[in-house]
């Protein structure tokens, strides 16, 4: 065959096989007419070049033109001939025929869905609500507990102090020498230690918790003897006592009521108890004294069997005329006023060599007795005033534990109650808690 025949019939060839890959798919009806990207005009039936096909329904990107000879541009070259290459495609915001079929990427989801760029979206073919759900996959509120376990409101956990007694409860009591009551960060401590050591079994004691969340203790002591030298003391504890784990002069737990105390002297920097009616009646007011004390010991008495007690300091606020009388009493030979919280307090009598060897201090309070107590009592501005004063202290020294109650000795009943009581150690306070 001739060479200029042959290449005239591979061009025919290659003229036939890009009409046949160029002829657009098949459109619903309405789709050629009017046909027209933004801006641009398609004549009905597309435009023909001079011996060219354009198939029907072509669509011209936004403001292409046709020149004669089918040569398009922007949006598509005709190649010669009239054939359209491979581009042709609607521009950006091209029309959407009803029924047609979407081109690839041209899926629109109504709620957050994504357009294609130049992606041709048919009527119907739209997937609504998209495949994300309102809101994502997080639950209503997540599945956050309503603060976890809480004692006010929620479900209060049981407390257990050092030894695993529970919280007390109303209706709580106990006549046992020695027994308690924990109160969380506070001990009601049934101490008869005078009773106990001049075995006087005839002591009625009793520590209890009223219906109402009040708390206190009652007392009968009888004629015990003693020389007025071994009253009781039913009390409230905070901290531990500063004697050491195999003392004798123990009475209470050898373990801390809190972790707030012992603290030593060198990183306090306040202290304070808060009385909540601190109420006492007496049936027979024979030889007793309300008050508040605090230990002060050279170790700490949690990690030293000897800790060495270095001082009792004590402050009565009520007491019977028999107590303060010169010739019975303890007379006030000593002086110096302290201001500490709601109250005054004077120094009444002084004494080394006390019980085991501590040294002893006995305020009272300047407006007194007074058998109901409220208000706020500064532990720490005492403590300072005696270390100012007197000589022997260190702040290397410990603060072991603060008690309020009623030193009872012989011919003496009465009662004593509580609405509460608050302590505080560095800014941290620690109320009574009663089981619901």
């Amino acid at each position: 065959m001739p060479q200029s025949r042959l290449i005239r019939s591979s061009l025919c060839l290659a003229a036939l096989f890009s009409l046949t890959y160029c002829a657009p798919k098949e459109v619903s009806p309405g789709s050629s007419q009017g046909g027209a990207g933004t801006g641009g005009t398609t004549s009905a039936g597309g435009t023909t070049s001079a011996g060219g096909t354009t198939s029907a329904g072509g669509t011209t990107s936004a403001g292409g033109t046709t020149s004669t000879g089918g040569t398009t541009s922007a949006g598509g070259t005709t190649s010669a001939g009239g054939t359209t290459s491979a581009g042709g495609t609607t521009s950006t915001g091209g029309t959407t025929s009803a029924g047609g079929t979407t081109s690839a990427g041209g899926t629109t989801r109504a709620t957050g869905g994504t357009t294609s760029s130049g992606g041709t979206t048919s009527g119907g073919t739209t997937t609504s609500g998209g495949t994300t759900p309102m809101g994502g996959t997080t639950s209503s509120g997540g599945t956050t507990s309503s603060g976890g376990t809480t004692s006010t409101g929620g479900t209060t956990a049981v407390t257990t102090d050092c030894l695993g007694a529970s919280l007390a409860k109303p209706g709580d009591s106990s006549s046992t020498s020695r027994a308690y009551l924990n109160l969380g960060d506070i001990r009601l401590l049934n101490n008869r230690w005078g009773s106990d050591a001049l075995n006087c079994g005839a002591t009625a004691q009793k520590i209890y918790i009223n219906s109402d969340g009040t708390f206190g203790y009652d007392f009968n002591r009888p004629a015990c003897g003693g020389d007025k030298g071994k009253p009781d003391y039913p009390e409230v504890e905070f901290g531990v006592a500063p004697f050491g784990a195999t003392s004798p002069d123990l009475t209470s737990p050898a373990c801390s009521s809190t972790t707030l105390l012992p603290i030593q002297l060198s990183s306090l920097t306040s202290a304070s108890v808060t009385f909540d009616n601190f109420t006492s009646t007496y049936q027979k007011p024979g030889y007793y004294d309300t008050n508040f004390e605090f230990w002060i010991s050279n170790q700490n008495p949690i990690t030293s069997t000897s800790p060495g007690v270095y001082a009792e300091i004590i402050v009565f606020l009520g007491w019977d005329g028999i107590r303060m009388q010169q010739t019975v009493g303890w007379p006030c030979d000593k002086s110096g006023t302290v201001s500490a919280g709601s109250n005054s307090y004077v120094l009444c009598h002084q004494k080394d060599g006390w019980g085991s060897g501590w040294r002893f201090f006995n305020f009272n309070l300047t407006n007194g007795p007074q058998n109901t107590i409220s208000g706020k009592a500064d532990v720490k501005a005492i403590l300072d005033w005696v270390m100012k004063n007197y000589s022997g202290f260190s702040t290397s020294m410990w603060l072991t534990r603060i008690e309020v109650g009623t030193e009872v000795d012989d011919n003496t009943q009465g009662t004593a109650k509580f609405n509460n009581l608050t302590f505080e150690i560095n800014g941290t306070s620690k109320t009574a808690q009663i089981a619901k």
